[in-house]
């Protein structure tokens, strides 16, 4: 009789299997190890702390900007203090703050994208720990993953992304509340009307018959 092969029978396939499910379990809890040590959620408030505020002060540098050239506009206009003043201010308060809730929008979006990639990257990782990579390997991967995730988050720190808030404001907006206020200016009581051979004033008072 032949003696056993110390196999169990299977020609030593389940210690294969076996083998081969213990180096999947090391490199999977290696680059789960690597990622729950890294300190990502840091990074992610760092992240959307650094976007919110690059883009915060594109907006309040487009708010000054057009706050100035609506000032010089209205004070060639003789303006100052007048409703075209008034609610050409209250324009670019509405625009500045509106462009404040779109900035929070944006620095959000950016740290939840960073934390989204970090998980793609992992769940890639455990998939290839599969295939039968080993520890060494998958530590590797999983670290040079981390820092190519983190460039790229890093490069959206290099310029606002929240656009222009005020371009079209002081071509038409503002000019046309700054001759609005010029009309006013020069005629007070309202638009003069012409009913039959009566004119008739914008505030209804009968003027003289023609």
């Amino acid at each position: 009789m032949c003696g056993g092969g110390g196999g169990g029978g299977d020609g030593g396939a389940g210690a294969r299997e076996a083998d081969r499910q213990r180096r999947i379990a090391a490199a999977t809890d290696q680059i789960n190890s690597i990622f729950n040590g890294a300190n990502r959620d840091t990074m992610y408030n760092d992240q959307k702390s650094a976007v919110y505020d690059l883009n915060k002060a594109e907006v309040d540098r487009q708010a000054e900007v057009a706050e100035r050239a609506n000032r010089f506009g209205l004070a060639r206009s003789g303006l100052v203090g007048g409703s075209a003043d008034i609610d050409s201010n209250a324009e670019i308060n509405r625009r500045a703050n509106e462009g404040l809730i779109r900035t929070g929008g944006i620095a959000d979006q950016s740290a939840a994208d960073l934390k989204l990639q970090d998980e793609k990257t992992r769940s890639n990782l455990i998939s290839m720990a599969q295939s039968g990579i080993d520890t060494g390997s998958a530590a590797t991967m999983a670290l040079n993953g981390l820092s190519v995730n983190a460039d790229q988050a890093a490069a959206q720190r290099n310029g606002a992304t929240i656009g222009s808030l005020f371009g079209d404001l002081s071509q038409a907006y503002l000019i046309n509340q700054q001759a609005n206020g010029v009309a006013n200016a020069y005629n007070p009581y309202g638009t003069n009307q012409f009913i039959g051979s009566q004119t008739v004033r914008g505030n209804g008072d009968q003027g003289k018959t023609l």
